[in-house]
């Protein structure tokens, strides 16, 4: 009998061993997918593949079904940001002041795969509501208003008026389930920091909520890199192009080569010269 319980308790053990590996494994292939993403050193095709890959070792992995369903999610997400992202300096600068001019449908016309974009936002909205039946708690939550913040201006007016604002309320649920989670922060600051003013766009309140959000947990790679390119774009409006070449500049010290950082980092020392 005694027997019995020691090979339970080390077969336990052995499973929890096994189980934090695999999702150390599951939040280090994200944490590489976002990163590359970010970088912009692989064409859209190969970033499609790491996803495909990505996904086929994340169901193999040891993950319980809310986590797994959370990790799909993050996946999905961070691929349709691939494909939002520009490549070339000139496409970056011309829908950027399209959409400042609330041209969404010039800007959503710029992208070949708009369907595409659209499918993997709502797969990954899709996988976040099935995540948050199972317990709703922060990042749940957060993730949900992320991928909803994206495909609010991808689609039609009326949807971005319907729902858009909805994207506040999720940020500040996340936030009372967890002061610390820092992307729902940032949310709520993208809000006054990247909409026109007709949709109650505010750089100076944008900046204000940033300054108090970075004293809050532990920003990650992605979240220093938001805040930096965020806090260049608040200054942009504002037309204080020394500020905003800064923390453009410090942007692209975390994701060398991005090229929304560097379109901005170029545009803002032009206004200098």
């Amino acid at each position: 009998m005694r027997r019995i319980l020691l090979f339970l308790v080390i077969s336990t053990f052995a499973c929890e061993v096994f189980s934090h590996e695999s999702y150390k494994t599951a939040s280090t292939l994200i944490e590489n997918f976002r990163d590359e993403m970010y970088l912009q050193r692989i064409d859209d095709a190969t970033l499609s593949q790491m996803y495909q890959d990505m996904l086929v070792i994340l169901e193999e992995l040891d993950l319980d079904e809310q986590e797994l369903l959370f990790r799909k999610s993050q996946a999905a997400y961070y691929m349709a940001r691939g494909y939002l992202a520009f490549d070339k300096t000139e496409e970056v600068l011309e829908s950027d002041r399209e959409f400042r001019n609330s041209k969404f449908r010039a800007v959503q016309k710029r992208y070949k795969n708009l369907e595409e974009i659209i499918q993997l936002l709502e797969e990954s909205m899709s996988l976040s509501e099935q995540y948050l039946t199972m317990g709703r708690d922060a990042r749940g939550i957060r993730q949900y208003a992320e991928s909803l913040s994206q495909i609010a201006t991808l689609k039609t007016m009326s949807y971005l008026i319907s729902n858009g604002p909805k994207v506040q309320t999720l940020a500040r649920e996340a936030i009372e389930l967890d002061p610390d989670e820092i992307k729902a922060h940032m949310l709520i600051a993208s809000r006054y920091i990247y909409s026109p003013l007709i949709f109650g766009g505010n750089p100076a309140k944008g900046i204000g909520i940033i300054e108090t959000t970075v004293q809050k947990g532990s920003p990650d790679r992605e979240d220093m890199h938001s805040i930096n390119v965020a806090l260049g774009v608040a200054n942009l409006k504002l037309e204080r192009w020394l500020e905003a070449a800064y923390y453009f500049g410090k942007a692209q010290e975390i994701y060398p080569g991005n090229v929304y950082s560097a379109a901005m980092l170029s545009f803002c020392e032009s206004e200098l010269e």
